[in-house]
């Protein structure tokens, strides 16, 4: 797998790739940029700012998003991510983000002199790494975080893209997958800012690995394989789907997009809640049951802290919160993850009347990747109602178009840059494919500082 994924890494040229999956890796960099502009101010973003030092020298700088601001890479990569990560609201396959690995990407590729073609082609890189690990190796069902698969991947793509050679991406890689193992415990009980924050400390890590790696550091000959390696230690034998060269090959479009800022599977839940509102008023229902898959049950309405949401990153993943607040205001926004909307006492009783189980029809659905959320409710008077959401909005078989992504990255951004501004940056992010330098694209999302706010806070 080592040599795999570092020829990958060295060898995917631009030309070569389809139409589909450059188009696929685009709406997906749009979609997580604005993900990252809309959350420019978020509490982990802010404590990573105030550790962000000045690099050593220009080579090992990275670019703050949202900003002209340089500081060390590894630094850069930490406060992107969790921009990108904070709101839930970024792309997602089963078990982890891809797109989390943009923080590293636009760090590095300015300072690089990267064209568009070369980030879009490091994200490819990525993604096809970060894909075909969660899915054979399994690593999330084994108690293991994402962070792992996402800094392998971000460590071959760093490689991409400073033109490491297969020696040097082998090093980067290897020693990123070996001193890059997270537990999955920071998204258990209540939830804390490093729900938000764990994925960029991986990413973190991967662009200090890259760093190592290109300044001669070698790191372990068989971290995968090799004994006390990552199968030896944590996943058993496995292999990965072979890396092509024609569209099928690729997985980057199968990863979803989201509409609504929380946990992927808790998307059907809440377009569940909007048609349920519109044939009863949420006074009238005695019982509400959700019937989902494992993980959603597992991961959102398995735990006593998901009735009782005492953090934001927890009501994000409480299935309960979520449908009850939909089934209130009709929609999730960002009001729905203040402190005063997930503590209010006034939601609490409405929430007890939720009921969330495991379907096992649905988990086999699942399993063939289709997304289907069931939702079977009474009314006082004794009369059922019934709801279905299979594939929403997002999902590979109902994808968003491309009037879909401008509205969300119109929506998430102007409220930072300004109607006029925002046209600018969508405009030339659509069509990064062609920017021989990316500088102009990441001066159109710089986010001013709000008046009053000193120039050192990095913004």
């Amino acid at each position: 797998m080592l040599f795999r994924s570092a020829h990958l890494a060295t060898t995917l040229p631009y030309r070569d790739r389809p139409a589909s999956v450059v188009a696929a890796a685009k709406d997906r960099l749009l979609d997580g940029i604005a993900c990252g502009i809309a959350a420019h101010d978020c509490d982990t973003a802010e404590v990573g700012r105030t550790l962000a030092s000045a690099a050593a020298c220009a080579e090992v700088a990275g670019r703050l998003l949202g900003s002209k601001k340089l500081v060390a890479a590894d630094a850069a990569g930490f406060v992107n991510t969790c921009m990108i990560r904070n709101l839930d609201l970024n792309d997602i396959i089963q078990g982890g983000h891809p797109s989390d690995c943009l923080g590293a990407l636009l760090a590095v590729a300015p300072q690089m002199g990267a064209s568009g073609e070369r980030l879009i082609t490091a994200m490819v890189v990525v993604y096809e790494i970060i894909i075909r690990l969660q899915r054979a190796a399994r690593i999330r069902e084994k108690g293991w975080d994402q962070g792992y698969a996402l800094g392998v991947g971000v460590a071959a793509g760093l490689a991409n893209l400073m033109n490491l050679n297969l020696a040097q991406t082998c090093q980067a890689i290897a020693i990123t997958s070996v001193g890059n193992a997270p537990m999955r415990n920071t998204r258990a009980g209540q939830l804390s800012m490093w729900k938000g924050a764990a994925t960029a400390y991986a990413v973190r890590n991967a662009v200090f690995g890259a760093q190592l790696a290109a300044g001669g550091m070698t790191g372990p000959e068989a971290p995968f394989t090799g004994r006390h390696g990552l199968a030896d230690l944590i996943t058993g034998p496995f292999e990965l789907t072979p890396f092509g060269t024609t569209a099928a090959d690729f997985f980057i479009p199968t990863v979803y997009i989201k509409y609504w800022p929380v946990a992927y599977s808790l998307q059907s839940v809440i377009w569940a809640g909007i048609e349920l509102r519109k044939q009863v008023a949420h006074y009238q229902l005695a019982s509400v049951v959700v019937h989902t898959y494992e993980f959603s049950w597992n991961e959102s309405g398995n735990e006593p802290a998901k009735w009782d949401p005492q953090t934001r990153e927890t009501a994000d993943h409480s299935i309960p919160y979520v449908l009850a607040r939909t089934l209130l205001h009709g929609l999730i926004d960002h009001r729905a993850f203040v402190p005063e909307s997930y503590l209010d006492p006034s939601i609490r009783p409405l929430m007890r009347r939720i009921e969330v189980c495991v379907d096992d029809e649905i988990e086999r659905e699942v399993q063939r990747g289709t997304i289907h959320v069931r939702v079977n409710a009474k009314d006082h008077a004794g009369k059922s109602y019934e709801i279905n959401i299979v594939n929403p909005p997002g999902h590979d078989q109902n994808p968003f178009t491309a009037d879909d992504l401008a509205a969300k990255f119109t929506r998430l951004c102007a409220p930072k840059l300004g109607k006029r501004r925002v046209k600018n940056a969508l405009q030339l992010w659509q069509n990064i494919e062609g920017a021989t330098s990316l500088t102009p694209a990441l001066d159109a999302l710089v986010v001013k500082a709000p008046r009053g706010k000193g120039a050192g806070t990095g913004r």
